[in-house]
């Protein structure tokens, strides 16, 4: 009887040794996990905030830069809650600020447009990573899946509209130039990729003053012609 006591302690024993420290291991690897993942969640919610600053008001509406910053307070109050301290969480005072300066209307509104090759490709890019992240973002916070649809409608819109200005801009540069044809070229580039996001209530003010645009110019390339062929005749 003794001996089989003996026997089972023993065996106790190898278990809780062998246990032990392949506990410690897994919680060591929950808590580098852990860490890992709210170290990727702090990085990427601090690049989205970047990207919001890196773009002007022109391109997103006053209501999308409320929805992101609200996610992104959402995200700070995640990690201080889970204890993570980043650089990104200290910003939380600054997000508070800039959120209550958007409602009340007291922001300063940055109506910038793309003017170079170089801006577009920020802008951008920009646009693009808070897409990503805007397309990813959980249903939390009163955010349906309808609500987060209806921004990235929105954002893909911006994308366009950056693109629109940059080509109206060169555009332009092609009338000083007395480059008729090219600058017709890009007002028709133009008003396509406005019309691709016919469905942002906003784009039928910019069809209009593109088919304005580009109607002027035609009236001055045909309209020479015809001078020219009355002549002719």
């Amino acid at each position: 009887m003794k001996s089989s006591t003996l026997i089972l302690a023993a065996i106790f024993l190898l278990v809780v040794c062998f246990s032990v420290p392949s506990f410690f291991r897994w919680r060591k690897h929950r808590r580098e996990l852990r860490e890992k993942l709210f170290s990727r969640l702090s990085n990427r919610s601090d690049r989205l905030f970047y990207s919001l600053e890196m773009v002007s008001d022109r391109y997103l509406t006053r209501d999308t830069k409320i929805f992101v910053i609200e996610h992104l307070l959402s995200v700070i109050e995640q990690l201080v809650r889970a204890n993570y301290r980043s650089e990104f969480v200290s910003k939380q005072t600054d997000l508070t600020r800039l959120l209550n300066e958007l409602k009340s209307g007291q922001r300063v509104v940055s109506k910038d447009r793309v003017a170079t090759q170089e801006h577009l490709d920020h802008t951008h890019n920009a646009i693009l990573y808070i897409l990503k992240e805007m397309k990813n973002m959980p249903e939390r916070n009163g955010a349906s899946r309808a609500i987060i649809r209806h921004h990235v409608l929105l954002i893909r819109y911006a994308h366009a509209l950056a693109y629109r200005d940059l080509l109206v801009r060169q555009a332009r540069d092609d009338l000083d130039n007395e480059k008729k044809n090219r600058a017709l070229e890009k007002y028709r580039m133009a008003l396509s990729v406005i019309e691709k996001n016919s469905s942002v209530s906003s784009s039928r003010r910019e069809v209009l003053r593109l088919q304005n645009m580009i109607q002027d110019v035609e009236n001055v390339l045909f309209g020479k012609k015809d001078e020219t062929g009355l002549k002719l005749k």
